[in-house]
């Protein structure tokens, strides 16, 4: 299973988007190396899941071939808003083509999808959660507004864990004194972290994985040492680079969420 956020990050006076997940899939056994966020091909669209792969996975690759065919998407001539419902109407084709289901097996699909990006009719970060509903047996969205409690901080969530993460992530802040001011920093990923070095949370695994949208659209993975920056293992995407791999994107420590080039891991030059 997952743990999947988004959240606007604020520092100062600039904001970008930031989506965060576990690498870990299930089934009859554990493989902690799967990609589970997706950048769309026109820069300034992100797409990540939670639930059963059987049906996330064709639903995320079929919206990245979905954008790259298509000009006026790829061009961002469509509207953020107007990309959500296209590719909330993609969804609901694909599952009504789901045919000769095993007995037993559910015919609800068992996944969550956070969808969010810049969007440059409203000069504004935007995150929606599409989710099915079982009353209208169709996906629908919801979208992430302001968290009133919180200072007005916009986060999205699916997956498991949802109490405990939120528990933790309300401690932090308050910790920090900032749970009804300001808005988040990298609070979300701090709380994903600890929980995915808590063997506990055992349906969550491997390395953190994490994709940022900028409000010049565009959108950029990040590397993660992991389990820690001692180790020197960098893993993108919830993959471990062989040795022999050079990536191009920077490498974050998940401590003290500094990052460095690839090509400097052995050196201490840190960038921010």
């Amino acid at each position: 299973m997952t743990i999947s956020i988004a959240w606007v990050r604020k520092v100062n006076d600039s904001e970008e988007l930031v989506f965060a997940s576990d690498s870990r899939l299930s089934f009859g056994c554990r493989w902690d190396c799967s990609p589970k966020i997706m950048a769309l091909p026109r820069g300034d669209a992100v797409m990540s899941f939670a639930g059963n792969t059987m049906y996330a996975y064709p639903v995320m690759i079929q919206a990245v071939s979905a954008v790259s065919q298509h000009q006026k998407l790829m061009s961002r001539g469509m509207n953020l808003d107007e990309l959500k419902g296209h590719l909330l109407r993609i969804l609901n084709s694909m599952v009504s083509l789901v045919h000769d289901l095993p007995k037993g097996v559910a015919s609800e699909p068992d996944a969550d999808f956070l969808f969010g990006g810049w969007s440059w009719k409203a000069s504004q970060f935007k995150i929606w959660k599409l989710h099915f509903d079982a009353t209208k047996k169709r996906f629908d969205f919801r979208p992430s507004t302001p968290h009133a409690d919180w200072g007005g901080k916009v986060l999205a969530f699916a997956g498991d864990y949802r109490s405990e993460f939120m528990e933790r992530l309300a401690k932090i802040q308050i910790e920090r004194n900032i749970l009804t001011s300001g808005g988040f920093d990298m609070e979300p990923f701090e709380v994903l972290r600890d929980m995915l070095r808590n063997r506990s949370f055992d349906a969550i695994g491997g390395a953190p994985q994490i994709v940022k949208v900028y409000k010049y659209s565009t959108t950029r993975p990040y590397a993660v040492f992991w389990p820690n920056r001692e180790a020197k293992s960098v893993n993108l995407l919830g993959r471990p680079l062989l040795d022999y791999e050079q990536s191009d994107y920077l490498v974050l420590d998940p401590d003290n969420l500094t990052t460095i080039k690839h090509v400097d891991v052995d050196e201490v030059n840190e960038i921010s």
